[in-house]
């Protein structure tokens, strides 16, 4: 594993000595959600304002692919913010990747990907992305490495089994590049594991 680099040590010490306080909460249009993915009891479970802790409790009663569809939902809501898109790029990502005639089944396959990061690691979760992809280039069909990355590091946190692996997206890479130079560039697409093992 490569050194932490010096940038990032300096600002977890600042934060850890602040007594690691949460990121903020924010409020969610919850309208906005329910008109594009309709009347999903997780949109009235969800707490609002919400935060990271609200949207673990999803992941952690991840039991089916019923419940993981709802734990996907709750990290859209959480990485789409306070967007007003972010409910219709939810509902295309799953309108796009369920088809039960020719036996596309999102949650399904968001249930095996979950059971994976829980059991195996956020490594391992996203190295089989990787796989299926290089076999089937629309399996997960637009639904990119920034947002799949925070659905496996919610899902390897609400697991007892492995170490809570990190969101890596564009706000991520772009510090690492301009923070760390040493790290080398962070790539956000479907071609490599590489960038998202180190």
């Amino acid at each position: 594993m490569p050194a932490v680099p010096d940038e990032l040590q300096m600002r977890f010490e600042k934060w850890s000595a602040n007594g690691r306080p949460p990121q903020a909460s924010f409020e969610w249009n919850r309208q906005n959600w329910q008109r594009y993915l309709g009347g999903r009891s997780v949109l009235d479970a969800l707490p609002n304002p919400i935060d990271r802790a609200g949207v673990l409790e999803s992941f952690k009663l991840i039991h089916d692919p019923a419940t993981t569809l709802d734990a996907y939902i709750a990290s859209y809501l959480w990485g789409y913010a306070r967007t007003g898109f972010g409910p219709y790029r939810a509902e295309r990502v799953i309108r796009l990747n369920t088809d039960p005639e020719s036996g596309k089944d999102f949650a399904a396959d968001l249930y095996r990907l979950a059971r994976i990061a829980m059991n195996d690691g956020g490594n391992a979760a996203f190295e089989h992305i990787v796989i299926k992809r290089s076999s089937d280039r629309h399996f997960f069909k637009q639904w990119g490495p920034a947002f799949a990355t925070k659905f496996i590091s919610f899902a390897t946190k609400a697991s007892d089994q492995v170490a809570t692996t990190p969101i890596l997206d564009s706000i991520v890479a772009t510090w690492f590049r301009n923070q760390c130079k040493e790290t080398g560039p962070l790539w956000l697409n479907w071609n490599s594991a590489g960038s998202y093992r180190r």
